[in-house]
């Protein structure tokens, strides 16, 4: 690591962290190779084993948006100078955010002054309370005192920031606190939803994420991690981060001379050591992925061929773990976790019902402005296209979906305040996945209702009598409503479940884990050699723990659904 005037690390130094990579990528190597396989497992049971889903409306087969999600003019920062300069912000279908010079660029399609891919990023509202916050934590790790440090620079009004902890950060600001509002919402929305993976294999991507957390584990961290970004960014993050909490904290702290030496320092070695890791990175990929090829050659036939042999082998092996491992799992189940499964569930029930009745408004006007427009409009056949347009955007469209998002908003405060003991919440990832449960029934919904509304005015006069289409789309409204009604309940009670195996499944396996570990090791043996690349130990007793889970977590919410939400 020479380069660093006054550095800090020793040869000894460097040899740690040259060690620690290589240690790293080497336990996430071999994570990655067999959650592949696992997956790959996963993969071919489903297609084997799935029994479709009783949705009484159709899915649409290809649910994105088609037009931009946001478009305005913001004041951005700039990287190097620091200047101010107004810009043209567009909120692009697939969540990523692009800016051009003036409107008139993006009307003229020129190339976009800067495109922001905001996976893995955080959206700050309080931007001056926020960097506070960062400067006390980076004191801390220094030995210094806050006060002693160069503040931050004042930030114009309505400012927010696009942040991430060791990328580029975007400072924005609006021309009013309304304004600014609106676009944190949206900008939130882009963070969790763009896709950073490079790698096309959904295969790829489950193991991808399945090693990773493992990864974590075998270095003793457990709990939530938020990541985001291509498989090199978020692999470099771990392995930074866990040079950092290892073998840097002291060295940060340790740093002699004036302030603006230290930080200078600081962030010189912070540079090299996301490059060192970076270059160690990328080789190991690759490498990665070629095994990965060769692996998928060998066990696919073999998985394909021997599918009923495995699952077999994969029950006999969790009844082995669940009789070996009960007796632990269970107290902490109806002591720590049973008694409050209620208490979740209130916080869910009266935001997603709510929001589900504002979803259904949505519907019901857009289909009546439908209704509006094709009464006097005898050349409804002839627009139809235009018409499914307006419809197709509207799940996606933050502002129209607004008056259901925000009835699932208000889940934050009391969702935080369960962090006291389930300290894994991150409430708005919750919420999230209340929107796009929303989203998708909407989404449903309007697809089912144009297939329907296709097929019933073929070769009928509705294509050219304003009156037969206003009659066709009224028939189409109704029978496509009570499938709503039906989608929304399951749907309602599928997100139930789901969340409340988040928030209690993270805070189980940090108890259980360590305890049941020894417990399950010698019934790895009984995995048969031909299987060993698909079967793995530690999986089935995640899935063990989370069928045991699973089952008290229906029960709670299936009475409280037979009892009508009392």
């Amino acid at each position: 690591m020479g380069g660093v005037v006054g550095s800090p690390i020793d040869e000894r130094k460097q040899q740690e962290i040259k060690e620690l990579i290589e240690a790293v990528l080497k336990t996430f190597t071999l994570q990655y190779t067999k959650a592949y396989g696992i997956a790959l497992l996963k993969k071919i049971k489903f297609e084997v084993q799935n029994e479709p889903e009783d949705w009484k409306l159709d899915q649409r087969p290809d649910s994105k948006p088609k037009e931009p999600l946001k478009e305005g003019l913001l004041t951005k920062q700039g990287a190097i100078r620091k200047s101010w300069l107004k810009r043209y912000f567009v909120v692009r279908p697939d969540y990523k955010i692009e800016y051009y010079e003036n409107e008139e660029a993006y009307r003229a399609k020129k190339q976009p002054k800067g495109l922001i891919a905001p996976c893995g990023y955080s959206v700050k509202n309080d931007v001056a309370k926020d960097m506070l916050e960062r400067l006390a934590e980076v004191a801390e790790k220094m030995g210094a005192q806050v006060a002693d440090l160069p503040q931050p620079d004042k930030m114009p009004e309505h400012c927010m920031e696009i942040h991430h902890y060791r990328r580029r950060c975007y400072f924005i600001h609006a021309e009013s606190d309304q304004e600014k509002n609106e676009w944190v919402k949206v900008f939130k929305q882009c963070a969790w939803r763009c896709w950073g993976f490079e790698n096309e294999d959904p295969v790829a991507n489950e193991a991808f994420k399945e090693a990773i957390r493992r990864t974590r584990w075998e270095l003793g961290r457990w709990g939530y991690w938020s990541y985001g970004g291509t498989e090199a960014q978020i692999l470099t993050d771990l392995i930074v981060d866990e040079l950092n909490w290892t073998i840097l904290s002291d060295v940060y702290y340790n740093l002699k001379g004036p302030w603006a030496v230290r930080w200078k320092v600081r962030n010189q070695l912070l540079k090299m050591l996301d490059t060192m890791v970076s270059s160690a990175v990328a080789p190991a990929l690759k490498a990665m992925e070629t095994a990965i090829k060769t692996l998928r050659g060998r066990i696919e036939g073999m998985i394909r061929e021997k599918v009923e042999p495995i699952f077999k082998a994969e029950e006999e092996i969790k009844e082995k773990i669940k009789d070996a491992c009960l007796d632990q799992i269970n107290p902490v189940l109806s002591e720590k976790v049973a008694p409050r499964l209620a208490g979740i569930l209130q916080i869910l029930i009266s935001p997603m019902t709510d929001a589900f009745a504002e979803t259904r408004n949505v519907f019901e006007t857009l289909i009546q402005d439908l209704v509006d427009k094709v009464e006097k409009d005898n050349g409804f056949g002839t627009r139809i296209d235009a018409h499914f347009r307006s419809l197709d955007n509207a799940p996606h469209s933050y502002w129209k979906m607004r008056p259901a998002y925000d009835k699932t908003d208000i889940m934050e405060d009391p969702l935080w305040a369960l962090r006291q003991f389930f300290d894994d919440i991150h409430p708005w990832s919750l919420i999230y996945e209340a929107h796009g449960t929303l989203r998708k029934i909407l989404d449903n919904a309007f697809y089912t209702f144009e297939e329907e509304l296709v097929k019933a005015v073929e070769d009928t006069p509705a294509k050219t009598d304003g009156a037969a289409a206003k009659a066709a789309i009224e028939k189409c409204r109704d029978s496509v409503q009570e499938k709503f009604s039906q989608d929304a309940q399951k749907a309602t009670l599928d997100y139930y479940k789901a969340i409340m195996l988040s928030i209690i499944l993270p805070f189980l396996q940090k108890i259980v884990n360590p305890v049941c570990k020894p417990l399950i090791e010698p019934i790895a043996s009984a995995i048969p050699d031909a299987f060993s690349d698909i079967i793995d130990i530690e999986e089935m007793f995640d899935d063990t723990v989370q069928r045991i889970v699973s089952g008290a977590i229906a029960a709670v919410v299936d009475h409280v659904n037979t009892e009508g939400g009392e």
